[in-house]
């Protein structure tokens, strides 16, 4: 009998320590996975506006899976139109412009933030309240639409974007 317990317990311990590894590769709750590519969609957020705001910006984190992929467009019911830009800064001016594209590459992070890469929606159809969430489809190339929850926080979240219509280029 000992020899048959001590058999049963080193099966269960290889078993528990198999699943392991499978548990580590599954997004924590929260995150959205996009198949195919594997690119993972982290931290969804927005700033809240002003009520007589009608644009405003969403901030995502895209890590890269085991293949590349890229963000080819996104969309979302809250607004008009929503863009992928970039802000830079050429020479002391800030300047923003719409990007068509972003690669995302295997096993790398892209971070959308402010100052940044960020998702620009305009023509907001109502303010955007803290504690609320809002749906946005992300398009990839290679995993086709993923939609995540967006949740708004405070307008003093992150850094200010005071002047932010007049950074934009064409």
């Amino acid at each position: 009998m000992p020899y048959s317990r001590s058999c049963l317990l080193a099966a269960v311990a290889v078993t528990a320590l198999l699943e392991i590894p499978a548990l580590r590769a599954a997004p924590p709750p929260g995150f959205m996975l996009a198949s195919g590519s594997g690119v993972v969609v982290q931290d969804a957020w927005a700033r809240a506006t002003p009520g007589s705001v009608t644009n405003g910006a969403a901030y995502i984190t895209l890590a890269g899976g085991s293949q590349s992929d890229t963000l080819v467009g996104v969309s979302t019911s809250v607004a008009a139109t929503a863009d992928v830009h970039e802000t830079t800064n050429t020479g002391g001016v800030m300047k923003m412009r719409a990007v068509q594209t972003i690669p995302i590459p295997a096993g790398q992070t892209v971070t959308f933030s402010p100052g940044g890469y960020h998702i620009m929606m305009m023509g907001l159809k109502q303010p955007l309240i803290a504690g609320h969430s809002f749906p946005l489809t992300l398009n990839f190339a290679g995993a086709g639409a993923v939609t995540v929850e967006v949740q708004v926080r405070g307008r003093g979240h992150g850094t200010s974007t005071g002047g932010h219509e007049q950074m934009h280029t064409q």
